[in-house]
């Protein structure tokens, strides 16, 4: 696909972003998106109807679903660059979607309208199918810059580093702004 066409599938689907906001990691790299889980997303972003911020997508070195072209870390705005949906609001948009991977983030932030540094939740979306070595659909909470991975038999997220666990419940609570 030439930019042209890039153009026109941004058009289609509402022109929510320019090509340079998909082009994050740099002038070219939108042709390194898988086309299909690009299409996805958009229509995700046209479906759930709120400013969308991308902070990643497409990762030079990256084995995994950002390095496939297959991956979007995303702030989602109510208000642009002012408020945010609930962490819970962020998990249900993806989780219904049908994203092979969702990760809420408990430890990000942006820089708002005024320059202050504003706590903020992030959001991974991919449409991965994964490899050997990692189960899907997967689903993880990052909290403190520790990784809390969902199991798909007690909904409950354990992290390996501390051996913790954590519910959704509770990690909203607790962190959520």
């Amino acid at each position: 696909m030439n930019t042209q066409d890039y153009n026109a599938l941004l058009d289609s689907y509402g022109n929510h972003f320019s090509i340079g906001e998909l082009e994050i990691q740099g002038p070219g790299t939108v042709k390194r998106m898988d086309i299909g889980f690009l299409r996805s997303f958009l229509a995700w972003r046209r479906w759930h109807g709120l400013s969308t911020l991308i902070s990643s997508a497409w990762r030079k070195g990256d084995q995994k679903s950002h390095g496939h072209g297959m991956a979007f870390d995303v702030l989602l705005f109510d208000q642009w660059l002012e408020s945010q949906p609930s962490a819970l609001q962020h998990w249900l948009l993806a989780t219904t979607w049908g994203f092979n991977g969702v990760g809420l983030y408990f430890d990000w932030s942006y820089t708002n309208k005024e320059g202050n540094n504003i706590p903020a939740i992030g959001l991974h979306v991919d449409g991965w199918a994964g490899n050997s070595h990692s189960q899907r659909p997967l689903r993880w909470l990052r909290i403190d810059g520790h990784y809390y991975y969902q199991s798909l038999a007690s909904g409950i997220f354990h992290c390996k580093s501390n051996k913790q666990s954590i519910t959704l419940d509770e990690a909203i609570r607790r962190y959520g702004p």
